[in-house]
């Protein structure tokens, strides 16, 4: 059973990924709302996947420079400027092993945040619906966020700043040609790289976690493709053709990323070895 929570308006969501990709929401923190759900719940952490839906990103227009003021004999900031935040429209498509609740589901989105930006509805519709892209037809228009195809490897490359992976990236995202029927490949944060080994670290003091490792890691930039929900790349999927498209944790050695389709290039994995 899958979930689809309707018609969700956050507001001063983040909308910076990371040091790389900026505009969107990160389909990273979508996992996160997915993962903070099923704790609140009382299942099982880290099994939730989804499928966000945008139906509209609003970037907010904030101040370029922060009012100064003279302070022991020299100027300084009197407030921290803006950083790149906006109100998003958004639905999302949940798979929330062990939970056939969706009343549950609806109670634990409210007053949540998604990138940081608080959701402002005061009540979401929240349905149980077939698990297939039939579920995309219960929706109003809107892009769905998703992953590389694991059948074309040039797409699911990711990069952490080297300039030849930056250069394929930005061919993939700008074609001289876009084929009919293509959707809008955007950069996105794929994941994360991790410099040292969780088992390894120092217990470092104010932590979240008590039981997860703080770890210092670094960002790794990826493509996803923005695709109609009316599209019949979508409203056609079934089985495991559809379940493909969600998005979830998968850990590869010193690698950790929203989609398991970036595990997929061996090309990147080469370079990981190289960078140590």
């Amino acid at each position: 059973m899958i979930f689809i929570a309707k018609d969700i308006r956050a507001e001063r969501v983040n909308l910076l990924m990371n040091d790389y990709a900026s505009g969107l929401p990160s389909p990273l923190s979508f996992i996160g709302l997915a993962d903070a759900i099923v704790r609140d719940l009382g299942l099982t952490p880290w099994s939730a996947r989804v499928i966000p839906v945008l139906h509209h990103v609003c970037a907010s227009v904030g101040r370029t420079k922060p009012e100064m003021e003279r302070k022991h004999g020299a100027f300084m900031p009197i407030e921290t400027m803006e950083d790149l935040v906006g109100t998003v429209d958004l639905s999302l498509v949940l798979d929330i092993p062990q939970c056939e609740s969706a009343s549950d589901i609806a109670g634990s989105l409210m007053r949540r945040r998604v990138a940081g930006g608080i959701i402002q509805n005061e009540r979401i519709e929240v349905d149980a619906v077939a698990k297939d892209g039939s579920a995309f037809r219960h929706l109003r228009r809107g892009y769905a966020m998703l992953a590389p195809n694991e059948n074309e490897s040039d797409k699911c490359m990711t990069s952490n700043g080297d300039q030849s992976g930056f250069a394929h990236i930005l061919e993939i995202l700008f074609p001289d040609e876009r084929l009919p029927g293509s959707g809008w490949f955007v950069p996105v944060a794929a994941g994360y790289h991790l410099l040292e080994d969780p088992d390894r670290v120092p217990e470092r003091i104010r932590r979240r976690d008590s039981t997860v490792p703080h770890v210092f890691a670094e960002p790794l930039l990826g493509m996803a493709e923005l695709v109609s929900i009316r599209n019949r790349r979508l409203t056609d999927r079934t089985g495991e053709h559809f379940t493909a498209l969600f998005w979830s944790w998968h850990v590869d050695g010193d690698r950790i990323v929203g989609h398991q389709a970036y595990l997929s290039n061996s090309i990147q994995k080469e370079e990981n070895i190289a960078h140590g």
